[in-house]
């Protein structure tokens, strides 16, 4: 069996990092974030709004104290010109007329700029930096080839689309610096490592709150807390339209990562990975995504991966998807089943001889320049 991480990284193995459990990492905040789902942006909002408040004030203050020098000690000023003569710049004033330009306005305007444009817009002002964070969905952002946000390790990968260039690591930061980070990207694959039920509501909102557009998803070594399983749904929803490469490997609890979770991209899948060692509690994924699947594929979709640990699956859905493959033949195909029940290979090779369909010794089938292999 591929592992699912092998899959989406090459490392046949865990690297386990020092910070599994650690909220020095900057996740001290997330017994907050559970109890107000909608503090990542009022927090930042506050943020914002007190550190206007504050260099308002300290300018004020400044100049305030430079006018009652100039005042007492005009000699001073006199003098210092002497001393560090230096070119004399005009005020910068702004227009009042172009403070108040219109939110819908300004949306028009940023629409048709660039990434590198809109940052740089953001350090404007307080409302320009808000305005455009609050809509980053609909204006530019920047395409990455992979995000990696791995827990266990304390850190955040970002995988440019140029091969060449090199991936970039940061420390993981605070949820909410997170956040304000990751909205102005999109990716080709999410991958989330190293989850713990403490985080799992937090980090699910987070996602749900941003529009990544992943067309490939993985979760790996994730523990996820079953009153947050929902979001998890609700996060495969939000992103249907883009996956076509889902993949799970030892996630908890099991039992609970259903039929349900797969139902919005079981339609259009070229690549399902379900990994587990057999040794915890089965995935409640059953024949209902296999049906599915198998209807994919006789509607002609390129479904390259079926790679299953540990759910309850039938010898007669198996063996539906082969058939299916054989009339309508699109791409390779690898099924692989580890710890199914109760599923059995040699059930599967019958029901497929009774349709007169017969698997090589090394269990491959061919059909249209293509190849099926079966791993029960």
């Amino acid at each position: 069996m591929i592992s699912v991480t092998v899959a989406a990284q090459g490392k046949p193995k865990r690297l386990f990092g020092g910070n599994f459990r650690a909220y020095g990492s900057g996740r001290l905040s997330i017994c907050e974030l559970e109890k107000n789902p909608n503090s990542l942006k009022t927090n930042e909002k506050k943020l914002n709004t007190t550190t206007f408040k504050v260099c308002l004030f300290v300018n004020k203050l400044f100049e305030l104290l430079t006018t009652f020098i100039h005042f007492c000690l005009p000699y001073f000023f006199t003098q210092k010109q002497q001393w560090y003569p230096t070119e004399r710049k005009e005020p910068l004033v702004l227009d009042s007329t172009f403070e108040e330009i219109e939110s819908p306005v300004l949306m028009e305007i940023f629409k048709r700029l660039d990434i590198d444009d809109l940052l740089s817009c953001k350090l404007v002002c307080w409302k320009w930096s808000a305005l455009i964070g609050d809509n980053a969905a609909s204006l530019a952002r920047t395409r990455t080839d992979q995000i990696r946000i791995l827990f266990d390790e304390g850190e955040v990968v970002l995988y440019p689309i140029d091969e060449k260039k090199c991936p970039v690591r940061h420390p993981l930061p605070p949820l909410q610096v997170l956040r304000n980070q990751l909205r102005h990207l999109t990716t080709q694959s999410l991958f989330v490592r190293g989850l713990i039920p403490v985080e799992s509501g937090p980090v699910l909102r987070l996602l749900l709150s941003l529009s990544l557009r992943p067309q490939q998803m993985y979760f790996i070594w994730s523990k996820f807390s079953p009153e947050t399983i929902f979001l998890f749904e609700d996060l495969v929803k939000q992103n249907a339209e883009t996956v076509t490469d889902f993949g799970l490997e030892e996630c908890s609890p099991s039992h609970l990562l259903t039929d349900r979770l797969l139902a919005p991209i079981s339609n259009h899948l070229t690549s399902l990975r379900l990994w587990n060692n057999g040794k915890g509690s089965h995935y409640g994924v059953t024949d209902e995504t296999l049906i599915k699947i198998n209807r994919s594929i006789l509607n002609g979709s390129p479904v390259e991966t079926v790679d299953l640990g540990t759910c309850n699956v039938s010898s007669q859905a198996v063996a539906n998807i082969v058939k299916s493959w054989k009339q309508t033949s699109t791409s390779d195909l690898t099924i692989m089943l580890s710890y199914c029940y109760p599923v059995n290979k040699p059930e599967v090779l019958r029901i497929l001889q009774d349709c007169n369909i017969t698997l090589k010794k090394n269990q491959q089938l061919h059909s249209n320049n293509h190849m099926l292999t079966l791993a029960c």
